[in-house]
């Protein structure tokens, strides 16, 4: 495997001389923080990273090579217990991408390591190494993407997993799955609306029963001039179409002034024993069969941003929904200069059960680029 990425990236680099127009860059991090569950049993979390950046044209196409490789360490020192540490090193971005210009329409390309993310938002949203083109023409858009996962830095996708995995350090490969999917698109189909379906398959390359295959339809648009809406359902199997999963969502969001957004929404991921339906699994999909009530509020000027998110999870139990956790992510970011921010975030994860299962963190975050 390493051997393999190597070779990619060694390709990369070789298909990019000769180069020119070459812009480079970088940010340093610094998030210092608390967790409790309690209020008692406070932990204390150290996160530093380092980030360089490039883009360069290739030679004289229309085609650009972009990176980036980072560094990041994570300290979590739980009260009463020895201190655990990870290092992660990654390169999570290294691809060649533009756009070409056809007699009929604008093809766009990705080719290396970047990010994707589907219509949901939950099927798939990270990063792959892979091939992703679009073909956009004044009355449809297609699209097409496949990719690898196993080659991904699983330390740096789910850095907030140190407690389940402290011994492993800089690089532990991800799971082998290969995504592949196809879109058609109609931009401004009516009153500016925008239509859309999308088929995916996430396959598993170890377990095939475990691969999942999911079909989309999203509808967005303006409804007035200043309030938008996203529309979106997924119908899916991952147990060879033996059973059938269902994931839907809206959103609408407001901008009543200038510096402030609004938004509110829900969404439903299917359960087992709701009819003939299965529970709705996906590889980004983090709930199990819930109802999830969402707001946001944004604040932004040029120097600052407030933001406020709240989510309500209710849980489908085998006859009806309950509550059973309020989620609460509260932000505040303030741009000292042009190259330097300061920020505090607090997240809160409220069992509204009666339980003892709540969480609550806060951080101070440090950010300068250069």
């Amino acid at each position: 495997m390493k051997k393999l990425l190597l070779a990619i990236c060694t390709a990369l680099f070789i298909i990019a001389t000769p180069l020119t127009a070459f812009e480079w860059g970088g940010l340093v991090t610094d998030s210092t923080g608390i967790t409790t569950p309690d209020f008692s049993n406070i932990a204390f979390k150290q996160q530093n990273g380092i980030s360089l950046w490039f883009n360069t044209t290739l030679g004289a196409t229309d085609l650009f090579l972009s990176g980036e490789g980072t560094y990041k360490f994570k300290l979590v020192k739980p009260k009463d217990l020895d201190a655990q540490i990870i290092n992660v090193l990654d390169v999570p971005l290294l691809k060649i991408s533009g756009d070409i210009l056809t007699g009929s329409g604008v093809l766009s390309l990705n080719a290396g390591r970047f990010s994707y993310l589907d219509a949901t938002g939950v099927i798939f949203r990270g990063t792959l190494d892979g091939a992703g083109v679009d073909f956009t023409m004044p009355l449809v858009k297609l699209g097409f993407v496949a990719g690898y996962t196993g080659l991904l830095n699983e330390l740096n996708l789910n850095l907030s997993n140190i407690n389940e995995t402290p011994e492993k350090q800089f690089y532990d490969f991800s799971a082998a799955t290969i995504p592949v999917g196809a879109s058609v698109e109609f931009p401004g189909l009516f009153a500016n609306q925008t239509l859309g379906l999308q088929g995916y398959a996430v396959l598993d390359k170890d377990y095939f029963d475990a691969s999942g295959y999911y079909f989309n339809l999203f509808l967005s648009g303006p409804i007035t001039n200043f309030v938008y809406y996203n529309l979106v359902s997924s119908v899916g199997s991952m147990d060879s179409f033996k059973s059938i999963m269902n994931y839907s969502s809206l959103t609408v969001v407001a901008f009543p002034v200038e510096n402030i957004s609004v938004n509110v929404g829900a969404e439903y991921g299917s359960a087992k024993g709701q009819g003939s339906l299965a529970t709705f699994a996906a590889p980004g999909y983090s709930y199990n069969g819930d109802i999830v009530p969402k707001f946001g509020f944004t604040f932004a000027t040029s120097t600052m941003s407030l933001d406020l998110r709240a989510n309500y999870i209710l849980s489908y139990d085998g006859s009806g929904y309950t509550g059973t956790r309020a989620d609460v992510n509260a932000g505040a970011v303030y741009n000292v200069f042009s190259d330097f921010q300061v920020g505090l975030n607090f997240v809160g994860q409220i069992d509204v059960t009666g339980g003892d299962n709540s969480s609550y963190s806060a951080n101070l975050n440090v950010a300068l680029a250069f």
